[in-house]
């Protein structure tokens, strides 16, 4: 920052001479218990400070404590006037036995390092001293530069200074760390503004008319025009602060448009802030706070400029992608990094300046990065071996991702070229959350990109050694295509299952070294060569495919998961398989040795794999064969000879398209087949496998076996279906992939075919009618049971749904919904008569079973009904004419139908009921005793979507029900509106229904049938119901039914009008 204040020295010892005691006793400890040169630790120790002009160039021994107890490997110096604080400094840490230190100045700005290097200069955008460190011991070559922008209080200018700056730091091609006095703060551009600080811009600009605080005091007005009065009252006026209300302005908790952080925000889309526990947050700080740096605690009753609160502008900075391995390392009890605010005070309490300085242990904790020419070019080299920093804490592993982490970007901080946020649309809040790198939430997936995603273009090759690993989850993070990896002892792995190719050239050095595809769903392939002398070990759960030609001679071990070389790893000495992993593939290999537990099974999914060389089979080993009906069949063709030892066993694999009767030559050697498998083994339910032996060829041959598809299917309708099917025979297309298949999958199979759902549908049908009935019968008694007569219109809206538990069937899902109108007419005599009608939608579904049973409803209903007395009866029909569209997936291994049919069904139920009514007080009991039946009846018709589709005959469903209860009234008033509560609890027995069942077909084949869920035996139910007078002639009502039975429950609402006449 610029001197923007008057100076008060008397007032800033006071302030500071608490301070002077407590520096004493720091800086001794400190200076006993001074840390060794920092880049020993793999870090940089750098110290950042404003010198206010050269505050003490005539006296830098008052200043000393602080450059010597601290330690610094860099010093970052602005508002230098001269080289006094360089030489001056120089000299004292040469003095102290700190080290060498060499400088340079540029602009106002410099540096002071003992960290060997060369120094430079930058002039794009603002002047920039810095040096490019070289630290050693695994920290990279890193620039360290000192900035001072622009102090004034519009950004225009320091945006522009910016632009230049990241431009030149991008050129470098390497760390940039840039730290100084960036007269700009985090959370707000020039700090939060307290109210005093408000009315200290309304006080200068009354005498001055800046035009800036005129658009300042526009956005802290809390009451635009009682602002606009008191300024048009007081133009030109001195006033005193005392003499402005208080209750012109608040406190900025948010910065207002022209506070906006724009110069930060612009830096943030190249350079990460670097900073430790201290951060700005959303309201102004309060004196001596330890996170501003301006004005400095010392300073802070002399700050007279208005449009400046107290802000941290003095910031640590890196560039991208190489600030995500930078880190600050402070110590907790280390008095000489962080904000200085309580050493840097001289022993009378003087300010070293109106900044706080700012010191840093910045750890590097990336990879070693070295410069190596390509072709006349500099590249740069990702190493990671035992010179990496963190190479032993970290167990010789390290996470490559482009995707940076950072935490240093509040939401409301994603901005546009020229630091303006664009995320207007986001709450308050919202703004001050930190961005989340990981977020899934597409609308911040653009501002992720930006900001967390770096660009990785920089790396040239990659080289992994000294048993280290290198972990990607995308092949970016290695760099382009064109940069290569190299290994020797050393590894790369592969996390997730995202990444699907290893675009990039591989050489195997030395030992050789590692692909390692930790996921057991992952599959990353690789079409470019490995080329080189060293061996190739695949770890990990997941997939190695090798689709290019590779070149590479050393051996290829498979430790675990799978290779599969689809193009060519002949040039290897020898591929080994070891215990748990697998090989196969349609490519080439060398010489090849399945060991214990290792199996080989050619192709992708049918294939034929090429041994160039000898292929052995070691006791314990695998050989896998599929096959298929066209009597095609993973082979195995080999140029050498080929060794069988005792032990090893040949497993036909299951969800190949087998063909009972058919011979499949498996393996051919052409210099000939020693040794036998102990056995073949199979999964498959319904076909054996045998083996026949040739001097240089092996054949397999399936035959049908006598065990007979009922045997598998575990439910009864799995046992119909299968029984329907075997008779189809070998050469019907649904026969020919069930034959294929080993038991549970059968099992699956015969269940997905069946059918049932078409007959839990007729079910669900017969429960669905209680709805029509339920409204009708309870229309009716509502006008039945009123003392007038006439004519009654009512229109009600329904809502079910049910779980029922299967008994040796499928889980039934249904619900229902629809909407019914009617109209009942009570004459003279008490009879009632009523009619109603309405449209429905259906859907029914099998727990475990993909497939839905939907129905578009027409309900009609009679009913008719008489009181004498206390004692009422009543009875009633209904019909129902549904249009059902159904859809199931069969679904099995070789096989995938969608299949689908459209119907009509009709439901039917009568009803009757006798009810006895008396009164206990206020309250009217009835109880009651009903029989009903309903009959569902189906017509027949045909699936379509495939070969396993089937033909429905014409079905019905008959089920008679009996049911006793007792029903209770209540009325009263709520205010002025008359209410009535009503409840009812009764038991339903099912007195002759059998489970529904439907008559179906395959193509070709004769009737079976499968049975749904039945109805619930015995079942207690519950209503509840609250209707409410709208007029005297205008009911509201609503209320709930449901059903609770050992095997399941249902449960309904209703809302419902009715209007008499």
């Amino acid at each position: 920052m610029q001197n923007k204040f008057s100076f008060s020295r008397s007032a800033r010892r006071l302030t500071r001479a608490g301070r002077a005691g407590l520096l004493g006793s720091v800086a001794a400890v400190a200076f006993l218990t001074s840390p060794a040169i920092a880049q020993d630790q793999g870090t940089l120790r750098v110290l950042t400070m404003n010198t206010w002009n050269d505050q003490f160039r005539n006296d830098l021994d008052a200043i000393r404590d602080v450059f010597v107890n601290g330690n610094y490997d860099i010093i970052a110096l602005q508002e230098l006037r001269s080289e006094q604080y360089l030489t001056g400094l120089q000299q004292i840490l040469r003095d102290e036995g700190l080290g060498e230190y060499e400088f340079i100045k540029q602009g106002d700005t410099g540096v002071l390092s003992r960290v060997g290097g060369a120094f430079g200069t930058n002039t794009q955008g603002d002047s920039v001293a810095y040096q490019t460190a070289q630290p050693g011991g695994g920290v990279p070559d890193t620039v360290v530069g000192s900035v001072h922008l622009d102090y004034r209080d519009p950004s225009q200018t320091r945006l522009n200074e910016v632009r230049g700056i990241t431009e030149w730091a991008k050129s470098t091609g390497g760390p940039v760390i840039l730290t100084g006095d960036w007269n700009a703060g985090d959370t707000s551009e020039r700090g939060l503004h307290r109210a005093s600080q408000q009315k200290l811009i309304l006080q200068n600009y009354l005498r001055s008319g800046n035009s800036f605080y005129e658009t300042l005091l526009d956005e802290y007005a809390v009451d635009a025009d009682a602002m606009q009065a008191f300024i048009d009252a007081n133009r030109g006026a001195r006033l005193s602060l005392d003499d402005i209300p208080d209750d012109l302005f608040a406190e900025e908790t948010y910065p207002v448009e022209h506070n906006t952080p724009v110069t930060l925000n612009l830096l943030k889309k190249d350079f990460i802030l670097l900073h430790g526990d201290v951060r700005e947050g959303f309201e102004p700080h309060d004196f001596d706070d330890g996170v501003t740096t301006w004005p400095s605690a010392g300073e802070d009753a002399t700050n007279t400029w208005p449009s400046w609160d107290r802000v941290r502008i003095d910031h640590f900075l890196a560039s991208r992608p190489f600030g995500k391995w930078y880190k600050v390392a402070d110590a907790a009890d280390d008095a000489y990094t962080g904000t200085l605010d309580q050493v840097d005070v001289t022993e009378d309490g003087t300010a070293y300046t109106d900044h706080e300085l700012v010191a840093h242990d910045l750890r590097w904790v990336g990879p070693k990065l070295e410069t190596y020419d390509a072709d006349g070019e500099d590249q740069t080299r990702f190493v990671w071996s035992d010179e990496a920093t963190t190479f032993d804490e970290t167990g010789g592993e390290f996470v490559l991702t482009r995707n940076n982490m950072r935490d240093d970007v509040y939401l409301g901080q994603i901005a546009d070229e020229n630091g303006e946020p664009v995320l207007d649309w986001l709450t308050a809040e919202e703004k001050k959350t930190l961005l989340d790198c990981t977020t899934d939430d597409p609308r911040l997936q653009a501002a992720v990109a930006e900001y967390c995603i770096d660009d990785h273009s920089f790396i040239g090759e990659t080289f992994v050694t000294a048993g280290g690993t290198v972990v990607v989850t995308e092949d970016a993070a290695l760099g382009d295509a064109d940069a290569s990896l190299r290994l020797d002892n050393g590894g790369l792995a592969v996390e997730g299952a995202q990444m699907g190719a290893l675009d990039r050239e591989i050489s195997l050095e030395g030992t050789g070294g590692w692909l390692d595809i930790r996921d057991a769903a992952a599959a990353v392939t690789t079409e470019r060569d490995i080329s080189g002398t060293g061996a190739l070990s695949k770890h990990g759960a997941g997939a190695l495919i090798v689709a290019g030609d590779t070149t590479y001679t050393g051996e290829t071990t498979v430790d675990g998961g799978a290779l599969i070389v689809n193009g060519s790893t002949a040039a290897s000495a020898l591929t080994t398989v070891n215990d748990g992993a697998r090989l196969g593939g349609s490519g080439t290999t060398g010489n090849l040795a399945i060991a214990q537990g290792g199996t080989l099974g050619a192709g992708n999914s049918i294939g034929t794999l090429s041994v160039a060389g000898d292929l052995s089979f070691a006791e314990g080993s695998t050989f896998e064969i599929e096959a298929n009906a066209e009597g095609e069949a993973d082979r195995v063709d080999v140029t050498g000879a080929v060794d069988i030892q005792g032990g090893s066993t040949v497993v036909v694999a299951e969800g190949g398209t087998y063909l009972p009767f058919t011979s499949y030559k498996v393996l051919t050697a052409e210099n000939g087949i020693s040794g036998t498998f102990d056995g073949v083994t199979s999964s498959l339910a319904f076909l054996d496998a045998g083996l026949t032996y040739g001097d240089t060829s092996l054949t397999l041959a399936l035959d049908r076996n006598d065990t007979a598809f009922d045997s598998v299917a575990s439910t009864r309708n799995g046992r119909a279906a299968a029984r329907a099917l075997e008779p189809l025979g070998m050469g019907n297309p649904l026969f020919d992939s069930v034959v294929m298949l080993g038991e549970a999958s059968a099992d699956t199979a015969f269940e997905q075919m069946s059918g049932e759902l078409h007959a839990a549908t007729m079910g669900a049908l017969a429960e669905q009618s209680a709805a029509v009935t339920d409204s009708a019968a309870d229309k009716l008694r509502s006008t039945r049971d009123s003392s007038e007569t006439g004519v009654q219109f009512w229109f009600e809206g329904y809502g079910a749904g049910a779980d029922i538990d299967g008994n040796n069937s499928r889980d039934v899902v249904r619900s229902a919904y629809g909407t019914l109108f009617g109209a009942n007419a009570k004459l003279d005599s008490g009879l009632t008569f009523g009619f109603a009608t309405g449209l429905g939608q259906g859907e029914t579904s099998l727990d475990g079973l993909r497939g839905e049973a939907e129905t578009d409803d027409l309900h009609f209903a009679l009913s008719a009904g008489q009181r004498f007395g206390a004692t009422a009866f009543s009875l009633g029909a209904s019909y129902t004419r549904s249009q059902v569209s159904t859809w199931r997936d069969v679904s099995f291994t070789g096989f995938d139908e969608t299949l689908k049919a459209d119907y009509d069904a009709d439901t039917t139920q009568v009803f009757a009921e006798l009810s006895h009514r008396f009164a206990l007080g206020t309250t009217m009991l009835e109880p009651f005793g009903g029989l009903s039946h309903v009959r569902v009846a189906t017509d027949g018709a045909s699936e379509n979507g495939g070969e396993a589709a089937l033909r429905l005959q014409d079905s019905e469903f008959d089920a008679s029900f009996a049911t006793i209860g007792l029903r209770a009234e209540s009325a009263f008033d709520a205010g002025t509106t008359p209410l009535r509560l009503s409840g009812a609890l009764a038991w339903r027995h099912v007195l002759d229904a059998s489970d529904p069942e439907a008559d179906l077909a395959f193509a070709g084949g004769s009737d079976f049938s499968v049975a749904g869920t039945g109805l619930a035996e015995d079942a207690f139910e519950i209503g509840l119901g609250v209707a409410m007078d709208l007029s005297d002639r205008a009911v509201l009502s609503v209320g709930y039914d449901g059903a609770f039975g050992e095997d399941g429950q249902s449960n309904a609402v209703n809302l419902g009008v009715q209007m008499r006449f």
